[in-house]
């Protein structure tokens, strides 16, 4: 058990031994006993097992948005969009407006306990225990599916129709953050990133 869980145990446990006026005037005194609260300090003041994904800082700041956190926002379980306040809100405006679009609604918080560098969570009103809400990195993702690394670095920009292709073809979630060469873009002679 780790040192959080005994700690949080042995508060429980100290309660219980109290009388209710003991337990009422303590928490008058104290705030009262916070469960979980490394955790919550962990999921931007939510619990674990609500949350159906989560960002890192790194991840949010990247250009484009993780078609992962689009289905999280679908999802029926998902209530709350939050962002922590540190966040670059330039960055984090797509995923503000994704939240919009599909009528989650959303919140920016801060707090000086906040632990970690989750920077965006999806969250439900109850507890889904989603197994894995951590996305993985992008780029290590569409390394792995043998997209080049030109290509992954032009995210947000424009890329001919055979690196398109390609995007499609492999990482299909993916496309949403590339766009094709207008017929302007190819009458100019403009070059793709992805071309070596």
């Amino acid at each position: 058990m780790s040192k959080d869980n005994d700690l949080q145990e042995e508060i429980i446990m100290g309660q219980q031994s109290k009388s209710k006026l003991e337990q009422t005037v303590s928490a008058g005194i104290n705030g009262g006993f916070e469960f979980k609260k490394g955790e919550k300090n962990r999921f931007l003041g939510e619990f674990r097992e609500r949350v159906l994904q989560a960002l890192t800082f790194e991840q949010v700041e990247e250009a484009g948005t993780y078609p992962e956190v689009l289905e999280a926002i679908k999802d029926t379980e998902a209530m709350k969009l939050i962002i922590n306040r540190q966040v670059d809100m330039d960055r984090a405006k797509d995923y503000i407006n994704l939240a919009r679009d599909y009528d989650l609604s959303f919140k920016k918080v801060d707090s000086p306990d906040f632990k970690g560098d989750v920077a965006l969570v999806v969250v439900s009103d109850h507890a889904v225990n989603k197994k894995d809400v951590f996305i993985k990195d992008r780029n290590s993702k569409l390394q792995e599916k043998g997209i080049p690394e030109e290509i992954i670095n032009a995210k947000g920009k424009k890329i001919c129709d055979k690196c398109y292709d390609l995007i499609s073809k492999k990482v299909p979630e993916e496309k949403d953050n590339y766009y094709k060469f207008t017929w302007f873009d190819k009458l100019i002679g403009k070059e793709c990133p992805g071309d070596h």
